[in-house]
Formats: structure tokens, C-alpha cells, sequence
């Protein structure tokens, strides 16, 4: 017998002794009991509270004023070229990172949208949107795909996350029942807290080890 035949066979004994589930395991029903957050709460303030305890920095602003709120922390931090990534179905449209680039560059920052990792290791920052952002943990849910990459959320020191308040869910329930209703789900979704961290070395807390050392997000309230 030989060894691919040898292998085959094994996986058919395998299977027959092995059990698998009838269908997927389903979470459990998301009432009252098992809810942190009620989607009826204030979900933006719950936001804004578990986000910046993850160490990310928040910025409420209006949809006419975030532009000028992006100019302030590229300033802030002395950035020299920005990635700005147009995703589809998020609050970074097309419109908006236009606007974007028009006052990055009147401010001599140079502009990318090339997503190679010549780009990515370069850039002082990059300016993404969101798939959704969680008012329980302060998370942002962030996918790649086609028009978006993921060591976008991933490499640059400085992560910019533009979300719209219609976009917060109360938890990981309404997270992952959102996801399930998509037609197709993305190529790879990243659940981000927080900067980047590790306590690897002796239980000593690092940020910004292995990825975005400050994450801010640009909430976008209704005008």
C-alpha cells in the first residue's frame, strides 16, 4: 500500500470513529441575562468609555469637522505621508477620502493608496474605515478584501479608524450576528481593541511592539 493510500485510509477510520456535530454550534440566545450592554443604551458614550480604556483615543465629531480632526493628530504627531484606504460599505467613502486628501495635502502630507508593503512600512499612518465598532469592549471590527488591506490596520504606527455612530452594536452578539448576515464574508476580519501590545518579556506591558503604537478613532455623530 502506499503512503497516500496508507494515509486515506487512516482519515476513513478516523471519520467513522469520530462524532462530528450535527450542524455548527450556535451562541447561546442573547437575552437579557448574558447582555453587558442593552443595544437600547447610550451605545456611543459606552464606546467612547471602553475604547479609551483600551488605550484608544476618541474624537466625537461632526461629519462637516473630522477632516480638520485628522489634520490635527497628523500634526500632532509629525507625520509626514498618510495611507488613506477606501473601503466600500464603511464611513471612509470615496467622497470623504477625497476631502481627506485635499486637506492632507494643502498641509504638504504626502498621500498614498498603494497597499504594498514597500507603502505600509513607510507610511507615518494610515486612515481606514470600519466594518463595525462594538460599545462593549471598545472594538473595532475591521476586514480586508479586495479594496482593503489588511496590514493597513496592521503595520503603520498610527492607526486612524473613521466610524459612524450608525455603525456601533451593543456587543459580540450583534457583532457576529451582523456578520452572519452578510452574502459573503471577507477575506480575513481583524477584532481590534485597543493599540498593539505584548507583556511577553517578563510581564512587562509594551505598546506599539508589534503594530499601531496609538489608535485613533473618528467617531462621526449625525450633523
Amino acid at each position: 500500500m502506499s503512503v497516500e493510500a496508507a494515509v486515506r485510509a487512516f482519515l476513513d477510520r478516523l471519520r467513522r470513529r469520530v462524532r462530528l456535530p450535527a450542524k455548527k454550534t450556535e451562541l447561546p440566545p442573547a437575552d437579557d441575562t448574558l447582555r453587558a450592554v442593552e443595544p437600547s443604551l447610550d451605545l456611543a458614550a459606552r464606546f467612547v468609555a471602553s475604547a479609551e480604556a483600551a488605550g484608544c483615543r476618541v474624537h466625537r465629531v461632526g461629519t462637516a469637522d473630522w477632516t480638520a480632526q485628522v489634520a490635527r493628530i497628523v500634526t500632532e504627531h509629525r507625520i509626514a505621508s498618510v495611507l488613506v484606504q477606501v473601503e466600500p460599505g464603511t464611513a471612509l467613502t470615496p467622497e470623504r477620502a477625497a476631502d481627506l486628501t485635499r486637506v492632507l495635502a494643502d498641509r504638504g502630507v504626502s498621500m498614498m493608496t498603494e497597499t504594498s508593503d514597500a507603502v505600509l512600512f513607510d507610511v507615518g499612518a494610515a486612515v481606514t474605515g470600519v466594518l463595525s465598532a462594538t460599545a462593549e469592549t471598545g472594538t473595532l471590527v475591521c476586514a480586508s478584501g479586495a479594496a482593503s488591506a489588511r496590514g493597513a490596520t496592521l503595520i503603520p504606527p498610527v492607526h486612524i479608524a473613521v466610524v459612524d455612530q450608525s455603525q456601533l452594536v451593543a456587543d459580540l452578539y450583534d457583532t457576529f450576528a451582523w456578520l452572519r448576515r452578510r452574502d459573503e464574508l471577507p477575506a480575513n476580519v481583524n477584532l481590534i481593541t485597543g493599540p498593539s501590545k505584548t507583556a511577553d518579556i517578563e510581564g512587562v506591558l509594551v505598546t506599539g511592539m508589534h503594530g499601531p503604537g496609538v489608535v485613533h478613532v473618528i467617531l462621526l455623530e449625525p450633523s
